[in-house]
């Protein structure tokens, strides 16, 4: 069994960098930054940077400062003064930690930093834009409460009125969100209940949304509301690559095969095991491929409109209602992607309710006539692609957590009988 110290040394080594151990603590950036946070979610480029998003133990807000924030370990003097300038620029300040020595004559060794969310350098222009169309420049329009933040990526807020105290969910990201309001106008165009998306601004970084429901079917369960999701997502298995329009995409396997490697090097005893998986799904997960495809990014013949990453906190409830969002992944791709993912997002939960939300879906899928689909193998496939998401979401058991995972998809492929048809 792998022990902390030999994990830690492993996470190191895959990272190739210095203090990335400190990012994945809530100890240790609680020490460095002088306040009690809890990391949120860590992503590394081996060997060039990585970042984690944190936020302190009480509620968030945008507008307070550092209750959401990030601590990143940049290499180069260039980099860092890049990231101060532009934060600089919106009177924040950047936290330079410590500094390592330089790695050879000439060069700068890596430096731990810190900011809040509006000192993030490649999301601060399209926050500000963003907030201004929001609040006007009295900002007495509304409150924004922050419940979601990707360093360098998207930030989500909670955008109240006053008055009435109406919500909207708004997305801001560093590029266009224009896929976002299209897919939502596809799908309720198809009778599909999603909320509709509308551009915020004109830049087209940030979009608009109705907040919606009680909360999602991961937190209130319902043996209802999963079977209507499973005859929602059969009707849209129907409709064609064709009709959602061209949008690339990665070939299931390659994810599955990149997932493991990162896997044998984080965790070295699993490298066999995963290895296996993977061969394995090359013979049970058929693709075929596209129109003079070699079997990879174009869309293939058994290809559908798919979710792309469709889970039970993808599925907000109220009055007997469901709306499906997170559209981000939405496009065209094999229908046991969005099978697969529902089945181990069901297992993973471990309580009574993993068996209402697995069996009444696939019981609303079969009863739509949905496609046929090896549901063991794709939930295979999906609980190795999310393997990772332990060690992503900093978890300090989170060696444990991925050997279970990896257990449970050895344990999918094993069962035989389960597929839609």
């Amino acid at each position: 069994m792998t022990t902390v110290h030999e994990a830690d040394e492993a996470t190191a080594a895959f990272a190739g960098l210095p203090y990335v151990i400190e990012l994945r603590s809530g100890e240790a950036l609680s020490r460095r930054l002088g306040f009690a946070v809890e990391p949120v979610r860590i992503r590394v480029k081996p060997g060039r940077s990585a970042i984690v998003s944190w936020k302190r133990e009480e509620k968030g807000r945008l507008a307070e400062d550092q209750d959401w924030g990030w601590s990143a370990v940049v290499t180069g003097a260039d980099k860092l003064a890049n990231i101060r300038r532009r934060a600089a620029r919106r009177n924040e300040t950047v936290t330079v930690h410590e500094c390592s020595e330089p790695r050879s004559a000439g060069a700068t060794g890596s430096v731990l930093i810190s900011g809040s969310v509006r000192a993030d350098s490649k999301l601060e222009k399209e926050i500000a834009r963003a907030t201004r169309e929001l609040t006007g420049a009295d900002d007495q329009s509304g409150e924004l409460e922050t419940i979601g933040y990707n360093p360098g990526r998207r930030v989500l807020l909670k955008h109240t009125r006053r008055g009435p105290g109406t919500a909207e969910l708004v997305r801001i990201g560093t590029g266009s969100q224009q896929h976002l309001v299209e897919t939502a106008a596809l799908w309720a165009g198809w009778g599909l209940p999603t909320l509709p998306a509308e551009a915020l601004g004109s830049r087209g970084t940030a979009v608009r949304s109705p907040w919606w429901g009680i909360g999602d079917l991961e937190t209130h369960p319902d043996l209802a509301v999963a079977e209507e999701v499973g005859v929602i997502i059969a009707e849209l298995h129907r409709h064609t690559p064709a009709e959602v329009g061209h949008r690339a995409r990665v070939s299931p396997l390659e994810q599955a095969a990149e997932t493991a490697t990162v896997v044998s090097q984080l965790l070295p005893e699993a490298g066999s095991a995963v290895a296996d998986i993977v061969r394995t799904l090359h013979h049970r997960i058929r693709l075929a491929p596209g129109p003079g495809a070699a079997g990879g990014a174009e869309a293939g013949s058994g290809d559908r409109a798919i979710h792309g990453d469709l889970s039970p906190d993808q599925v907000l409830v109220g009055h007997s209602e469901c709306r499906i969002i997170d559209l981000d992944r939405a496009g065209v791709g094999p229908t046991g992607m969005d099978l697969g993912r529902w089945v181990a997002a069901c297992r993973r939960r471990a309580d009574a309710h993993a068996q209402t939300l697995e069996t009444g879906f696939l019981d609303g899928y079969r009863s739509a006539g949905g496609a046929d689909v090896d549901v063991e193998a794709w939930a295979a496939w999906a609980m190795l692609v999310t393997a990772l998401e332990p060690w992503r979401t900093c978890r300090a058991d989170w060696r444990r957590a991925t050997l279970q995972i990896i257990g449970a998809a050895q344990d999918s492929l094993a069962a035989t009988g389960n597929r839609v048809s």
